[in-house]
């Protein structure tokens, strides 16, 4: 049975498709970097890519190599930081840092670049 919480879920991009549940007190850092806890290089789409079509993916490129930081506190306080110069947008709109309280009640988008977006949503027990 799946615990309660917050997962991230991807909807577009190299990241569509992977899951990503969230832990309590947890920080997780996304980007391009291996080092990130999230890794785009380490996505099953990013790794199904011919050498030669990752070198010409310019979407990848647009998602900085720490793009941004999301730490789960409780389920009235999760926080989501750019670390990126390109940009996070959250529900349509950029964001430095913004914490989300409602996350029981709703999902929210969250998007990396020009392709890569993930719904934060609020998982139940099965």
């Amino acid at each position: 049975m799946e615990n309660e919480g917050p997962i991230l879920i991807g909807i577009a991009g190299l990241i569509e498709g992977e899951q990503y549940p969230l832990q309590y007190g947890q920080s997780v850092v996304i980007g391009r970097s291996r080092s990130c806890d999230i890794s785009l290089r380490k996505c099953a789409r990013w790794q199904e890519l011919p050498p030669e079509e990752r070198n010409e993916e310019k979407d990848f490129k647009t998602v900085s190599r720490k793009h941004v930081r999301i730490t789960f506190y409780n389920a009235n306080s999760i926080e989501i930081e750019d670390l990126s110069s390109n940009g996070t947008f959250v529900d349509g709109q950029r964001v430095d840092r913004v914490l989300i309280s409602d996350i029981k009640e709703r999902d929210h988008e969250i998007q990396l670049g020009t392709q890569e977006r993930f719904r934060l949503s609020w998982r139940k027990p099965a």
